[in-house]
């Protein structure tokens, strides 16, 4: 289940401050556009001679009245935008932030963590999907542990018959299997798990006690 967690953060994910400029370039287009065919036009009769004054006066009136209705509401419709911008990509850096650092946890052998959007963060889709995964996961490294515990145990099976054999090649083979599986414990042992069954728990655990048993059983030999 995914739970809400607070972010204080305005910007959170570099993709924020990109998505800031594109805005204001859009914006600054649209300035550009709207200069060309709305303004431009009214005011090249007022540099033109052949206009006469009472003209290019009225022309400057409608200019200016103009001027005056237009900037405020561009003005306001920018702020609008752009705030919308930065929430509507709020919504989406902070899932990514929020990614980001799944990834250098889960990195570090951290399975039992999960990823937890806000109500109204997008990416929920993609944070089940992700969190789904490392379900799966988590269930096959639990899998291993019980296979784990499962070899060691019939290692230990074969070291007690070989105890009333002569030492040899067989003794070699074994301390060398013993060494592999300290190798695949250490290794699972660097993944911590969110769960992880009683049962499995206390059989991993009861590895290394076997093992160690094992050591002595074949020294004996």
């Amino acid at each position: 289940m995914i739970n809400p967690f607070q972010r204080r953060q305005l910007f959170v994910h570099p993709v924020q401050y990109w998505f800031v400029v594109t805005t204001l370039l859009y914006f600054a287009c649209l300035l550009i556009t709207l200069y060309a065919v709305i303004f431009l036009p009214m005011a090249l009769p007022l540099d033109d001679p052949t206009v006469s004054w009472e003209h290019q006066a009225q022309i400057a009136t409608q200019f200016l009245e103009l001027n005056g209705r237009i900037w405020p509401w561009l003005v306001i419709t920018f702020l609008l935008v752009l705030l919308h911008s930065m929430y509507f990509m709020h919504r989406i850096a902070g899932p990514l932030y929020r990614f980001m650092a799944l990834f250098r946890s889960i990195g570090t052998g951290q399975l039992y963590q999960r990823a937890r959007l806000r109500k109204h963060d997008y990416l929920h889709r993609e944070a089940q999907a992700f969190n789904s995964m490392l379900d799966h996961l988590e269930n096959r490294i639990q899998t291993i542990h019980l296979h784990s515990a499962l070899v060691t145990q019939a290692y230990e099976a074969v070291a007690l018959r070989v105890q009333e054999q002569t030492p040899g090649r067989i003794t070699d083979a074994l301390q060398n299997l013993e060494e592999e599986i300290r190798r695949f414990k250490t290794c699972l042992t660097e993944f911590e798990l969110h769960t992880q069954p009683p049962v499995n728990q206390q059989r991993f655990e009861w590895t290394g006690a076997i093992v160690s048993k094992s050591s002595a059983v074949i020294k004996a030999v």
